[in-house]
């Protein structure tokens, strides 16, 4: 039987390549972004093993881990803590013991110390008589590096945000797309060529939605272009959707060239072809806009920004302008990026992309690659300039240096200079003990431009290359990297305005409270009860238990959907009841636009309403977000029949059909 794993991290990237990785070896991965949904997930759930980030807002990985151990379904389940915060054998131990962890994982990681931890908790994916879990905690951590290349150094995830505007001849999009993605932004690209003009919503670093001017990007040419309909199909859907006043997608339905299914995969490639037609222009305008609040959409971009970037490299820059990005790294040495937030983005390589990017370890100029792969240069080359735009590879101008023996030699011909072992020691004694101000030696009102210039000087002191040779022991070693890491947490914090307030609020008013695990429980419980009762149509006590659900977790869209059409099932016929319902379901909606029992809900509490446009629109999206939603499309064919239209042959109505049968 396949063996299930939980992955909890707010890194989007990370959670990518886990689930990857593992899908790849065998396991079914489940995944989720917030502490507070991934508990729930876990306690309602069957898992054998889950992943958890140690710093998470909301609900800490510590604290997930507590509450999984008092209850009776997860307190042996084996518990993978993740972090870069951890250095020594020590911090290690303490902290397994500190939070009854089974096992640490040290960020960055490879793939090999992955499924060492992995294989040492549950074994392989489905191996038969696997050795079962017997509780004893383990330790896994990435091989220490052996790189002492002068590096051009990576930056934190998050930098100080200068304006975002400009010519796109000078700044290029795919550098534009990763620059968003560094700075984790959230707001409004507007693109600008000509009278061409483009919006791309942009979420924590992430494209999630394009809206176009341009006519040829319209749903009906897209698929014109395809192949898929003919352009008369076209012009008449056109005409029929300014007569009905409904969605195009829709009318191509009724008229029998789609199925919900086809309309939902066209939609997912209509907005990803609009943002990715943007690598094709050389010139325009451009200015991201900060807005923390857009209207979202249901139809969004799957895409990671490293794979929109080799994806708009692939298809749309042609051999000269890759060979023109790539001509001045073709001597430096190449090596895959340290940070995870960057090294572990999901490109969607191929197997060659794969070779090509395990081939960058440092030792290997760009142009010397590129003589490994004589009959697949253009592809090789359109890899490597993907990586380096979206920072996984690093180019260096000097090789790294991989054999260890190597490096135990140069320790032994040079003995640790004893100034230098007193003048590390003193600094890890003021540096780490104290908190993020003071490490850096600034005051407690500075601002970002002063986190940055005390950071850099720190960090130019204290970059573990700079030991590299020096002769130092292992303890010695480990402070260095300590102080490190301590530092450029404190930066990762202090730099971001937003974090850095909430830091000073923090130290001189105490931490703020966190999500009580057994309020998250109770409300998980509640709802499933409710869920429940919600089956056997007991309305008034379901929508008693749902009630509490969203008093404990009142930003939770699945307890509000239910919630609503409890309270509305309760007394279908009452306005007031009705209008209740439409408004929480309406919140539900903001809160996630691609929740299909939201948009049923809706369909059916604005037909109570007498708002019949509005119910088939909400039945429409509710396709959208599930083409196989059975009730929605037997609502949208009552509400054709109801218009006294001949039902049509094929499409969307034929294949509800065919599912009645």
């Amino acid at each position: 039987m396949t063996k299930r794993v939980m992955v909890i991290d707010d890194d989007r990237g990370i959670r990518s390549f886990l689930q990857k990785t593992l899908y790849v070896k065998g396991y079914e991965v489940v995944v989720a972004e917030r502490g507070a949904s991934g508990l729930q997930k876990l306690l309602t759930g069957n898992f054998d093993l889950v992943f958890l980030d140690l710093n998470m807002p909301e609900i800490s990985g510590q604290t997930i881990c507590a509450a999984l151990r008092k209850q009776e379904k997860t307190k042996n389940l084996p518990v993978v803590m993740m972090t870069a915060m951890f250095k020594t054998a020590q911090q290690i131990e303490d902290a397994l013991k500190e939070y009854d962890a089974s096992a640490f994982l040290l960020k960055p990681f490879t793939v090999a110390a992955l499924f060492e931890v992995v294989e040492a908790q549950i074994g392989t994916a489905s191996a038969a008589g696997a050795e079962p879990f017997d509780g004893k905690a383990s330790q896994v951590k990435d091989e220490p590096t052996t790189d002492s290349a002068e590096k051009k150094t990576e930056p934190p995830a998050k930098v100080e945000t200068e304006p975002l505007s400009g010519s796109l001849s000078k700044a290029e999009f795919p550098q534009l797309l990763h620059r968003l993605y560094k700075q984790k932004l959230t707001g409004l690209l507007h693109l600008q060529k000509n009278s061409a003009k483009k919006v791309i919503y942009v979420k924590s670093g992430y494209p999630i939605f394009v809206r176009s001017n341009i006519l040829g990007e319209c749903l009906g040419r897209m698929l014109v272009k395809d192949d898929v309909i003919t352009q008369v199909d076209c012009d008449q859907s056109i005409e029929n959707s300014k007569t009905s006043g409904r969605l195009q997608g829709t009318v191509l339905i009724e008229m029998g060239l789609l199925t919900p299914q086809d309309l939902h995969d066209a939609l997912k490639q209509q907005v990803t072809e609009k943002l990715l037609n943007v690598f094709a222009w050389p010139e325009g305008l451009f200015r991201f806009v900060p807005q923390e609040n857009f209207k979202k959409s249901v139809t969004s971009i799957e895409l990671s920004p490293a794979g929109l970037i080799l994806e708009g490299i692939r298809n749309y820059w042609e051999k000269e302008r890759v060979e023109g990005y790539l001509r001045p790294y073709l001597t430096d040495y190449l090596k895959q990026a340290e940070n995870p937030v960057y090294l572990f983005q999901d490109m969607g390589l191929s197997r060659r992309g794969e070779e090509v990017f395990a081939e960058c370890l440092g030792d290997l100029t760009l142009e010397s690659i590129l003589t490994r792969h004589p009959l697949s240069k253009n592809e090789v080359q359109q890899v490597l300039a993907a990586l380096i735009v979206s920072g996984m590879v690093i180019p260096q101008t000097t090789a790294s240096r991989l054999d260890d023996d190597g490096r135990a030699r140069r320790k032994a011909d040079r003995p640790i200079d004893s100034e230098l072992r007193k003048q590390i020691l003193e600094d890890y004694k003021r540096i780490m003990p104290v908190d993020y101000f003071t490490a850096l030696d600034i005051g407690h009102k500075s601002d970002s431009a002063t986190v940055r210039r005390a950071y850099y000087k720190l960090a130019k002191q204290y970059h573990p290359d700079r030991y590299l040779g020096r002769g130092l022991s292992n303890d010695m070693e480990n402070k260095v990297n300590e102080i490190f890491g301590h530092i450029t947490q404190a930066y990762t914090v202090l730099s971001d305005p937003t974090t850095r307030t909430e830091y000073r609020d923090e130290l001189e008013n105490g931490p703020k409270a966190k999500i009580d695990v057994n309020q998250v429980i109770e409300a998980e419980t509640s709802f499933q009860q409710g869920r429940s009762l919600l089956k056997i149509r007991q309305y008034r006590d379901a929508a008693k238990k749902l009630k509490i659900s969203i008093e404990l977790s009142p930003e939770e869209p699945e307890y509000l959907t239910s919630y609503a059409w409890a309270v509305f099932k309760s007394s279908p016929e009452n306005p007031g009841v009705q209008n209740q319902a439409l408004e929480i379901l309406l919140a539900s909606r903001e809160l996630n636009p691609g929740l299909e029992e939201t948009h049923l809900f809706l369909g059916h509490v604005y037909q109570a309403l007498g708002k019949e446009r509005q119910s088939e629109k909400s039945f429409e999206m509710a396709v959208q977000a599930n083409p196989n939603c059975t009730e929605a499309l037997r609502e949208l064919r009552l509400i054709n029949l109801r218009r006294g239209q001949p039902e049509p042959s094929r499409g969307m109505f034929k294949k509800f059909r065919n599912k009645e049968k």
